[in-house]
């Protein structure tokens, strides 16, 4: 009903000037309509809200758009919809005695439902809270810190998890008493004493190092295996090619010894063989002789003393 005021009064004032003073009421009903308006407006803008109090008690709420109250007896307060960010910062020390710092960015916001009455959100956040900053600041530093005491400064970076979950669960509890939301938690880093990241990195590093030159040795190992085996496997083959190459001598040697004694049936085994020999001597000291540039010392291994004279094993045939 107190709404409907305003206009009326700037309907009937300056109706009531005009019927008793005609043309003299002009000027001052122009002038009371304007004091009026200017004083009795309320303009509400997007995402906000106004709670309006008669005589100093809650009355009703004022949404986005244009309005009316009662000058000198209604007043107004705002309220923002929008969501805001409150990063937080704890610092605790854990259970092996070492100062951890978190921390956190909370996102928050007041939950308009569109009920005026006094047990709904928007009223609560406007008069039953000063400042949830101040609040929410208070209830994360205590769960934090008992959590905190719990871990050590090795378990505290794996647990941001559980301090999310934990956190979220007391303080949604906490606000929605006061007419607030929890939009969303984020552990935003974590972190312990300068002097204790630089040992920790040090382990890391020296860990990292250790690491390195076990793979660098076991690839040496691994590189001389492989050559090891290479080299087994070059010799096998080698060895083979010469067993093929002797069996292929022995039985080109075991052909042509058959085929002399076919030949001449009188020619004794150890005759023939200083024969083939004496050839297969011949034949390399040509080839090695019709090369351009080649020199040629003859040698023969087979010499002995025979009745105080030397004689090759040729002229003993």
């Amino acid at each position: 009903m107190l709404r409907f005021i305003v206009p009326l009064l700037l309907i009937i004032v300056p109706w009531v000037l005009m019927s008793t003073m005609w043309v003299a009421a002009i000027m001052p009903s122009i002038i009371f309509d304007v004091i009026l308006i200017a004083l009795s407006i309320r303009i509400v803008g997007p995402k906000t809200v106004r709670t309006v109090e008669f005589l100093g008690k809650y009355n009703r709420i004022l949404r986005p758009g244009f309005h009316f109250i009662v000058p000198f007896v209604e007043w107004t307060k705002a309220q923002d919809l929008y969501r805001k960010n409150f990063p937080v910062e704890v610092e605790w020390v854990t259970s092996d005695n070492v100062t951890a710092y978190i921390w956190l960015n909370v996102i928050y916001y007041v939950d308009d439902n569109w009920d005026d009455t006094e047990v709904w959100p928007v009223f609560k956040s406007v008069y039953s809270i000063d400042n949830p900053r101040t609040m929410m600041k208070s209830t994360i530093d205590e769960q934090l810190r008992w959590m905190i005491v719990m871990f050590t400064h090795k378990e505290i970076f794996g647990k941001r998890e559980e301090i999310w979950e934990v956190i979220e669960e007391k303080l949604r509890e906490k606000l929605w008493q006061f007419g607030f939301r929890i939009d969303s938690i984020q552990v935003r880093d974590v972190q312990l004493e300068w002097t204790v990241m630089q040992a920790m990195n040090k382990v890391v590093e020296s860990a990292k190092l250790k690491e390195a030159a076990y793979n660098e040795a076991e690839a040496q190992k691994i590189m001389q295996v492989k050559q090891a085996e290479a080299e087994k496997e070059s010799k096998v083959l080698i060895w083979e090619w010469m067993a093929g190459q002797r069996m292929a001598i022995a039985k080109w040697f075991q052909e042509s010894v058959e085929m002399i004694k076919w030949a001449d049936q009188s020619l004794t085994w150890d005759k023939i063989l200083a024969f083939l020999l004496d050839s297969s001597r011949i034949e390399t000291l040509w080839n090695i002789g019709s090369k351009d540039g080649s020199k040629l010392v003859y040698l023969n291994e087979n010499l002995e003393w025979k009745s105080s004279k030397l004689l090759a094993g040729s002229d003993i045939m």
